[in-house]
């Protein structure tokens, strides 16, 4: 039997990838979640440290793979419709009368794409247990400290803490959702639970943001996939397309049915009629849209009629038009049906962890904002590592051979019995 030399088992190349990959991806679930909490800036600094982090290691350790990824990555369905959606955007900055602004628009949507692209191929073939356990070290940790920090505040009759303690807690929401899936996969039943009641306590104190609702809608097709992989995922996927593609029509449809309701909904309908004005008016810009931008600039200048909504929905439309909003569509409908075939609980994390994200954003939570594009970018990335590290869950049982061989050895002065 050949046994490797000690040259071979000794590289250290290879114990720097290892290495650096292990920082990078502790960057991304350990040390982002807990940062989130005590800088609003977190985010948009760790994430392209760790995605960084990541390249360098899959150069070092095999580079070949890392572009035959990359190469595979960019082109497949979902990464062609996903440039071209970038594309369009990049396009609408012709027309855009805020070129300055769409631009910077247009660098940080294309910088979340890109280090999605690279992050993902630079991920190993089989990643290890020990590096994503820390995605519910990092999850659980950081809910536990930004808890403590409510619970200070409250017993300290202060206000709620804002800003990055704000920030921090939607960081652990939506990335509950790959650390409770990579639990669920190892049969780590307990934890999860654990993980889960410090995540819906966190949610609770989030009510008046959405937040909390968008859990539940996360929980309710997390249970679906769960149920029904194959249903429930196509349903999820044509429900949250349908809603991007179809929205011009949810002011239309959805006036009567405000109308009826207390007083309480004047400003929602008020928001409802001033979208349904925009849409008559701009028939032209229904297709192209105004640029990129425009929502944000157009309420500070005045163009866009106030209360105007703010939503993920209107915002999509409204900067890209039909073409803008028909390639999101298609790209949110494949990128989900690409989570539900993910292997086990992956697949009803992955298609929670969208249904969230959009729901979120559909509430008109942070739209397109650096920190929350590259807080997706990050767990993107966490869901395609722990797919990954689902190539062994149990130890490989001894050979019966073997095994009988260990535990039968011949008594001292009795000579073993020939064979034959």
């Amino acid at each position: 039997m050949n046994r490797p030399s000690a040259q071979t088992q000794l590289d250290p190349a290879a114990d720097a990838a290892r290495l650096l990959r292990r920082i990078g991806f502790a960057t991304l679930a350990l040390v982002l979640p807990l940062a989130a909490l005590v800088s609003r800036r977190a985010a948009v600094v760790l994430v392209p440290i760790g995605i960084a982090l990541l390249i360098i290691a899959a150069l070092i350790e095999e580079p070949g793979q890392f572009i035959a990824g990359l190469k595979a990555a960019l082109l497949s369905r979902p990464g062609l419709i996903l440039l071209g959606l970038i594309a369009w955007s990049a396009l609408s900055l012709v027309w855009s009368p805020y070129p300055g602004a769409a631009a910077e628009k247009a660098g940080n949507l294309a910088l979340a794409v890109a280090l999605g692209f690279v992050g993902l191929s630079a991920l190993p073939e089989r990643m290890r247990a020990s590096n994503l356990n820390l995605a519910a070290l990092g999850t659980g940790v950081a809910g536990i400290f930004a808890l403590g920090l409510i619970i200070v505040s409250a017993l300290r009759h202060a206000d709620a803490p804002q800003g990055a303690v704000e920030r921090g807690v939607s960081i652990i929401l939506i990335m509950a959702w790959p650390a409770l899936a990579w639990l669920l996969s190892r049969e780590r039943g307990m934890t999860a639970l654990g993980l889960a009641l410090i995540v819906g306590l966190l949610a609770l104190t989030r009510f008046e943001d959405g937040e909390t609702m968008a859990m539940i809608f996360g929980a309710v097709a997390f249970g679906a996939v769960t149920a029904s992989r194959e249903g429930a995922t196509k349903a999820v996927a044509t429900i949250v397309a349908g809603l991007m593609l179809f929205a011009p029509l949810l002011p239309f449809l959805l006036a009567p049915l405000v109308s009826l309701l207390p007083n309480s909904s004047d400003d929602f309908a008020q928001m409802l009629s001033v979208w349904a004005d925009v849409i008559r008016q701009s028939p032209v810009e229904l297709i192209t849209g105004h640029g990129l931008d425009t929502v944000l600039r157009g309420q500070m200048t005045g163009v866009l009629p106030q209360p105007a909504p703010v939503t993920l929905l209107f915002e999509t439309w409204y900067e890209l038009g039909l073409v803008g909003a028909a390639t999101a569509a298609a790209c949110l409908y494949f990128a989900i049906r690409a989570a539900g075939r993910m292997p086990g609980a992956l697949s009803a994390g992955g298609v929670a962890a969208f249904t969230t994200a959009f729901a979120l954003g559909t509430f008109g939570f942070a739209p397109l904002l650096p920190w929350w594009l590259m807080t997706l970018t990050a767990v993107v990335l966490m869901f395609g590592a722990i797919a990954r590290g689902q190539y062994r869950t149990d130890r490989p049982a001894v050979p019966l051979p073997m095994r009988a061989a260990s535990h039968t050895r011949p008594k001292a002065g009795n000579p073993p019995a020939s064979g034959a």
